[in-house]
């Protein structure tokens, strides 16, 4: 095996847990997506796929990283030591595991996007540049009009319509959960937060439970008609103070790279670079 590099796709996510649970500690913000679904998998909050596979990478019996893959999602892969990413692809193509698509930290992906080229003969195109950000100290924005509230199911219409028109923002062309049992899910959890003005909702923002620590912020929407009064600042800083106090010790959250403002309103909040993402579509060759 190339490098020494053992890799194995496992169904069980308990035994994925058991292998990989300190190595992901030691990075929990590029691996926060993969913990955050394990997290809710092992807790029967989120469902396990029948086609769900949970990736470890071992030399010499020492858990170099880990990968995970739950279709329709894209293949995700966090910050990956050099030679992990390609023989994940290796692995992957020897098995004709179809993959639609990669996503995760910006130099693994394009790792992985070229083994799998060389490997399948298949093209790839960008979908989306991305930079996760993580809390440094929270500052919460003045002078805006409003106060923060737990969205509950009196708004699960109005959530379920800015899901889904989020979802054709920011996210037509990628696989992702159905804004319905996106909305059921994160206000049973008690995980939605809404920026409430002059009587009614003005925008939204949700935040995950803490894996390995670290809460996720989003998704994070005011609709056109609410932008540009501060809305989304203070609705996002809401959300992130409430993953506080559900005991995070970390918060972070994904931009559009290609969005300058909401890249330039978290770092007023607090949030700081933690590395650049890649969403990446594999296109078969016919």
């Amino acid at each position: 095996m190339p490098d020494g590099i053992e890799v194995r796709a496992l169904r069980d996510p308990r035994l994925f847990a058991q292998l990989s649970s300190r190595w992901l500690a030691t990075d929990p913000f590029s691996t926060n997506v993969m913990g955050v679904q394990l997290d809710g998998v092992l807790r029967g909050v989120r469902p396990q796929g029948e086609e769900d596979i949970w990736i470890v990478a071992v030399k010499r019996g020492r858990v170099l990283g880990a990968a995970m893959h739950t279709p329709p999602y894209h293949l995700f892969l966090p910050r990956l030591p050099s030679g992990v990413a390609s023989q994940i692809a290796n692995t992957l193509a020897a098995a004709g595991r179809p993959v639609s698509g990669v996503i995760g930290e910006t130099n693994t992906v394009a790792e992985l996007v070229s083994v799998w080229a060389e490997r399948t003969g298949s093209k790839s195109s960008s979908l989306m540049k991305m930079r996760m950000y993580r809390l440094k100290e929270l500052t919460h924005p003045v002078a805006t009009s409003g106060v923060a509230r737990q969205g509950g199911p009196d708004e699960r219409h109005l959530l379920i319509e800015w899901f889904e028109r989020f979802d054709a923002e920011v996210a037509s062309d990628r696989p992702g959960e159905e804004a319905a049992i996106a909305v059921e899910r994160r206000l049973a959890a008690g995980e939605l937060w809404l920026w409430w003005d002059g009587g009614r909702s003005v925008s939204v923002a949700g935040h995950s439970a803490a894996a390995a620590g670290v809460a996720r912020v989003g998704p994070a929407y005011t609709p056109p008609e609410y932008r540009c009064q501060g809305y989304g600042t203070a609705v996002t800083a809401s959300a992130t103070h409430a993953a506080l106090h559900a005991g995070a010790e970390h918060v972070a959250l994904y931009t559009d790279l290609a969005n300058p403002v909401s890249n330039s309103i978290y770092q007023t909040i607090g949030y700081v670079a933690d590395h650049d993402a890649e969403d990446t579509r594999l296109i078969p060759n016919s």
